[in-house]
């Protein structure tokens, strides 16, 4: 996680790529749109999101890069994450990760 995480600083500040913003949807609820997004920001921008969240949280992770999926499972599993469940719709993937 500490590698993870110093990569993070490596391409958040050395990157020209826009850091996805975490949007509150409901009061335990929040929603990280990645869709556009390619490995490793996926993985990495879940990471620094479920790091945010209190227990007890759901995140819905978008996304459109069918790669990323096992990748954010694992991802979310390293953070404690009570359950994942993933949902397919024409191309892009919920991944909903319950803290």
């Amino acid at each position: 996680m500490l590698i993870l995480a110093s990569l993070i600083k490596l391409i958040d500040t050395n990157s020209k790529v826009a850091m996805p913003s975490l949007k509150k949807v409901g009061e335990r609820s929040y929603e990280l749109d990645l869709r556009g997004y390619v490995c490793p920001y996926p993985q990495m921008y879940t990471s620094q999101a479920l790091s945010k969240l209190p227990k007890g949280s759901i995140l819905k992770v978008v996304i459109d890069n069918p790669p990323s999926i096992e990748n954010i499972k694992s991802v979310a599993q390293k953070a404690g994450a009570k359950s994942i469940v993933v949902n397919s719709k024409s191309g892009e993937w919920d991944i909903v990760i319950e803290l």
